[in-house]
């Protein structure tokens, strides 16, 4: 008579603590062979306050020494090329040339921009211009671990985005929250990657510089915290429902 509540009580303690691949698989509508569209072609394009490094290449070693003047790295490091930011109106001030829109172009129209004035106006032609970002970032909180991610290529999808931070299982995939500054505004976006269409269908499958994902935990996470901050992954919960099974053995034993 003592072992049945017992063993009821673990085996509903159990079942609270599954969770459904319906919870947890990503992309479960894609058939195969399926053809999706995305949004939009995606690649980072530069906005107001943006960094960026420009090097120029050339066989003229004063137009080398013209256009890459050293400067120091984040890391504390030399490099060449010049680093440039985004002003309040688009542009970047560039040597010789001046004042070069920038604002609304991925890295490769920049360069591209610069090489045709450099070679349209006879200042090198034989120039090659390389563009990379300085300090672009992207955030991501919540039950996908917490840091600041560097951008280091034309685009990323969310994919890419959750894959380099830790989504763990307690993470809620059907409503990650991404924040977006749109002009003076943060607009907010909801995807729900167990689902392909709601993933490609998002105007961020394809994350921005200064975008934050957030994940927050699922309901089941939720109600296994208590007030004490302990988890069904917690030694103090555990204790606790230990003594709580033997409160029951000793109740049913009176």
């Amino acid at each position: 008579m003592i072992r049945k509540p017992i063993m009821l009580f673990f085996a509903l303690l159990a079942m609270a603590a599954c969770r459904t691949p319906q919870d947890i698989a990503y992309l479960q509508d894609v058939k195969e062979y399926e053809e999706i569209p995305t949004p939009h072609d995606g690649y980072i394009r530069f906005k107001k306050g943006d960094k960026m490094q420009i090097n120029v290449h050339s066989r003229d070693e004063k137009m080398r020494e013209l256009f890459n003047i050293k400067s120091t790295n984040s890391a504390g490091g030399t490099q060449n090329g010049q680093s440039y930011t985004v002003g309040a109106d688009g542009t970047i001030d560039f040597p010789v040339l001046g004042k070069i829109t920038v604002e609304g172009l991925t890295r490769e129209e920049v360069g591209a921009s610069i090489k045709g004035m450099l070679v349209n106006t006879d200042l090198c032609r034989d120039a090659i211009v390389n563009v990379t970002f300085t300090d672009m970032t992207f955030s991501v909180l919540g039950n996908a671990g917490t840091g600041v991610k560097q951008i280091t290529k034309d685009r990323i999808t969310i994919m890419e985005a959750l894959a380099m931070g830790d989504l763990n299982i307690d993470g809620l995939r059907k409503n990650i929250l991404v924040m977006r500054q749109e002009g003076d505004k943060q607009v907010a976006y909801r995807v729900d990657v167990t689902q392909a269409k709601s993933v490609y269908s998002s105007p961020v499958y394809y994350i921005q510089q200064n975008d934050v994902i957030y994940v927050e935990p699922n309901d089941k996470f939720k109600r296994n915290s208590t007030v004490m901050g302990s988890t069904a992954f917690t030694p103090t919960f555990w204790i606790s429902m230990g003594t709580l099974a033997m409160s029951l053995v000793l109740m049913f034993v009176k």
